[in-house]
């Protein structure tokens, strides 16, 4: 299998509802490109950013402090592309 690179970070969730169905979504829209696998940690839980249902289990706050975690070739780039969603307050570029 390999070295794969593993990448973390912290981020703040930002939206006033907490981890809802919209941004939720944004957050699979955004991990889904990447071969990284993309996980999102809170209150000692974690969920693949790629899946819905276990973002949805995840039932953060507003405020929460999440630990997002990337495995694989294209980690790096999957870990900012997720800081950057987060940062800018689920509001995506086109």
């Amino acid at each position: 299998m390999g070295d794969q690179e593993v990448v973390s970070a912290v981020v703040e969730l930002t939206v006033p509802n907490g981890l809802h169905l919209t941004p939720i979504s944004q957050i699979v829209s955004c991990a889904s490109p990447f071969q990284a696998s993309v996980t999102l940690g809170f209150d000692g839980k974690t969920a693949d950013a790629k899946s819905i249902y276990d973002l949805m289990l995840l039932a953060a706050p507003c405020g929460a402090k999440l630990q997002v975690d990337a495995r694989g070739t294209d980690a790096g780039p999957a870990i900012e592309a997720m800081k950057s969603l987060f940062c800018g307050g689920f509001i995506i570029a086109d």
